[in-house]
């Protein structure tokens, strides 16, 4: 009886504890996200002026034009998300970014 109270009793403090969270963690530095903000907001705004042929029709969609766009990067657009993801928990960091990215595309015109 003993052991299972014990047994019982250890059950239900290891259940408690608070589990570790697992961290996001950037792969892109501040710079490689800068450069693929720039050029995500342009894939975007291209669809969004209808200006990409086919992008209406059936076999293309924009998600094509995103594996597109990270092809020749050094990273994939699943790094690309995942430090989205790790700046975007980053308020200050993120707004840092955008004012970047916002300078860099004003600076195209």
């Amino acid at each position: 009886m003993n052991k299972v109270f014990i047994l019982g009793c250890l059950a239900l403090v290891f259940s408690c504890t608070p589990q570790e969270e697992a961290k996001v963690v950037a792969s892109l530095s501040e710079s490689q996200m800068i450069d693929a903000l720039v050029q995500v907001h342009l894939l975007e705004s291209a669809a969004q002026l209808n200006m990409l042929e086919g992008i209406r029709s059936d076999s293309l969609t924009l998600g094509n034009y995103y594996a597109g766009l990270f092809e020749n990067k050094s990273f994939s657009l699943d790094e690309f998300k995942t430090s989205f993801t790790f700046y975007a928990e980053n308020p200050i960091v993120m707004e840092a970014l955008l004012d970047s990215v916002l300078t860099r595309i004003q600076m195209m015109e």
